[in-house]
């Protein structure tokens, strides 16, 4: 090979190389999310930023780590938890700083006294109870260790209801069971808007049966409005799929979903998630 052009190559290689070490470099955050009055771990917390499909969840000792872009840098990175009020920090300021420990303080929720006036209540069931043999939706993660979450809307007649139970459709080849976390979400203009009831429902539900049930009953759950049922997939962090499991699904009406903590609901049309509550009316 002529001297003169060794150079030349060795430029390009050097050039082609440089970005994956400059542009390509993330903004990593690591740390362990923890109650302000208990100093305890705080497991399943969603932490990203707002709009821009960014996030993660803590595991369940309540740590977590987030790769962050260069362009998130003048973001704002929020922990949201259950029953806690919402904690927001610029990225730039977490980045800048020694913190590893983010504390949530509690939340004080003032409990409404919804009472069942009928002298004979009935138990009904709204929502979606049949599905098509033939349509399925696959769930998504953006990443591996971040939540994936369907909603269902539930119109209740405008009759006071207390919430005994969850049932949804949930088939996957790839696994025999996860956790999933059920949540209430106020109607905001015909999506999911802020949290109905501060309650905590964990549960770990078969991937292999079809049909599975949540029991309600025993947290007390009374509403007066229409709301969405949230079917919240918590991430496992032994296993690092993105698509985990598939949900039925019936033709007409709509769909809602998010594929990331604190990412803006999407609405599709066309068909409706299998899903439905019993209540106590």
């Amino acid at each position: 090979m002529p001297q003169n052009k060794l150079p030349l190559l060795l430029f390009f290689f050097i050039f082609f190389l440089t970005p994956h070490f400059t542009f390509g470099q993330s903004l990593q955050i690591s740390g362990t999310v923890i109650s302000a009055k208990k100093q305890e771990a705080i497991p399943y917390v969603n932490i990203g930023i707002k709009k821009k499909n960014t996030g993660t969840a803590t595991r369940p000792d309540g740590s977590f780590q987030i790769d962050l872009k260069e362009e998130n840098r003048q973001d704002t990175l929020t922990f949201s938890a259950i029953g806690y009020n919402e904690l927001s920090l610029p990225v730039s300021s977490i980045l800048s700083g020694s913190t590893t420990s983010f504390e949530l303080s509690e939340k004080t929720t003032v409990l409404r006294e919804v009472v069942i006036s009928s002298k004979a209540p009935k138990i009904r069931k709204f929502g979606t109870t049949s599905r098509n043999p033939f349509l399925y939706g696959s769930a998504e993660t953006i990443h591996s260790e971040d939540i994936s979450e369907l909603g269902k809307y539930i119109n209740l007649n405008n009759k006071t209801s207390e919430l005994l139970s969850a049932t949804v459709y949930l088939r996957s080849i790839k696994r025999d069971s996860a956790t999933f976390r059920i949540n209430l979400y106020k109607n905001a203009a015909g999506m999911p808007g802020e949290r109905l009831v501060e309650k905590s429902i964990i549960r770990r539900l078969s991937l292999t049966q079809g049909w599975v049930t949540v029991p309600l009953e025993q947290y007390g759950l009374v509403v007066d409005e229409d709301f969405f049922l949230g079917i919240e997939y918590l991430p496992d962090y032994s296993n690092h799929e993105k698509y985990i499991f598939a949900y039925g699904a019936a033709l007409g009406g709509s769909f809602y979903s998010r594929k990331a903590s604190l990412a803006d609901w999407e609405k599709a049309v066309g068909g409706r998630l299998a899903a439905f509550v019993t209540v106590r009316q």
